[in-house]
Parts: structure tokens; sequence; C-alpha cells
């Protein structure tokens, strides 16, 4: 079974550019917004949390609080 990340960013472009290097190895769910990976991060349990630090509305600092 492979290993899970989430990828955190709102600027999607980022998370295509991550998403493609890592999609072979593991299992890759993304969120563009700090109460969205939250939600998810819930809901997976991702292995690892790939998390851009400025977002909008909540940021990667509340994100880690939480």
């Amino acid at each position: 079974m492979k290993k899970s990340i989430l990828v955190v960013d709102d600027v999607v472009e980022n998370i295509d550019i991550l998403k493609t290097i890592l999609i072979d190895k593991y299992t890759v769910r993304v969120a563009t917004r700090g109460k969205m990976a939250l939600k998810i991060a819930e809901k997976f349990k991702p292995d690892l949390i790939l998390l851009d630090i400025m977002m909008p509305e909540m940021d990667g600092y509340e994100v880690c609080t939480k």
C-alpha cells in the first residue's frame, strides 16, 4: 500500500508540480485552503502533509495549530 501525502497550497501550479513528482510513489490528495486541508486530513489521515504557510483565510501556522 502506498503512503499518502496531502499537498496544501493555494497556487494550483504548485500543486500540479508536486503531484507530478509524487504521484508514482504516493497517494496524493490536495487542498487549496486550510479548512479543506483539515477536513481531508481528518478523514484520510495522511502520512505527510506538505503545507504552504502563506494562504488566504487560514494560513499554514493556523492549520498546524488546529
